[in-house]
């Protein structure tokens, strides 16, 4: 009667596809963890082979070569860990957190800075060639917001890119909670019924872009745990040889045994190889 079962179910149906698509937010959120700590310690472990082989002497041109190019991948990965330090640092000066719609998300002044660096080391960023630090008030906060949406516009329900997509990726970050109003005293019997199906719709519809939006953070978490996987198998293998390598402090290219110059050669190819996929992003 006056659609009352049918506004409980479709609340019904909202709450759980909710609680569902929180659920992926933590368990995406946790994959960019995982990740990020594995390209931590492999930060330090390229850190230390860049030690040892600059101060063997006498090794190949393009051993240079090679770990010049790692030490740029080292830099690149440095600069994303800051811009998205800058993006917190600026979003908590400018009161930056929830932003559109009727959601009430976690936004990004809740968000610890090392879970921010996780997930802008694992989506990426652009930056339009203004340090964030740098700016203050409105123009920090749309800053941070458009950076917000470029990260995740994938993410993004709602049609647009930019600010748009940067507001709704803050109105659907997790947890979250839908804001649906279900007051109905004072009105008539008709307008009760003519309100609680609005209220049915509205449930409905919400609960239809929480599964989509559910859908893109399970295939996102997916690509996440691949790439962790790839990366920690290249990493396990070399940080094995830790001892191996410390090793051939201050020696000599030439003076080495064969077998210990093929395993440096491997070694520096390896090393540039991981130091690419500090910085590989999931689309």
């Amino acid at each position: 009667m006056f659609n009352t079962a049918l506004r409980k179910e479709a609340l019904r149906i909202h709450e759980e596809t909710l609680r569902r698509y929180n659920a992926s937010y933590e368990k995406m959120q946790a994959a960019c963890k995982k990740l990020y700590a594995v390209r931590k310690d492999s930060v330090d472990l390229i850190k230390l082979i860049e030690r040892a082989v600059n101060s063997i002497a006498n090794t190949p041109k393009e051993f240079d070569t090679q770990m010049g190019k790692a030490g740029k991948e080292l830099i690149r990965f440095r600069k994303t860990e800051e811009y998205a330090k800058e993006a917190h640092c600026a979003s908590v000066k400018a009161g930056v957190n929830v932003v559109g719609g009727a959601a009430a998300g976690i936004g990004v002044v809740s968000m610890a800075p090392t879970a921010l660096m996780s997930i802008a080391t694992t989506f990426g960023t652009t930056t339009t060639g203004t340090a964030i630090s740098a700016l203050s008030g409105a123009a920090a906060r749309k800053a941070t917001v458009a950076w917000i949406g470029r990260t995740f516009a994938g993410f993004a329900v709602k049609e647009g890119a930019g600010m748009a997509a940067g507001q709704a990726f803050l109105a659907l970050a997790g947890p979250i909670g839908w804001g649906i109003t279900i007051t109905s005293t004072g009105i008539s019997l008709v307008s009760l019924t003519v309100r609680n199906k609005e209220i049915s719709d509205n449930a409905v519809n919400e609960a239809k872009e929480i599964a989509e939006a559910r859908e893109a953070l399970d295939e996102a978490t997916e690509k996440v745990d691949a790439l962790k996987i790839k990366t920690s198998v290249l990493y396990d293998e070399m940080n094995r040889q830790r001892n191996r390598i410390a090793g051939f402090m201050n020696t000599d290219y030439r003076t080495i045994a064969e077998n210990d110059q093929y395993f440096l050669g491997t070694l520096v190819n390896n090393t540039l190889s991981l130091s690419i996929l500090l910085n590989e992003t999931v689309e």
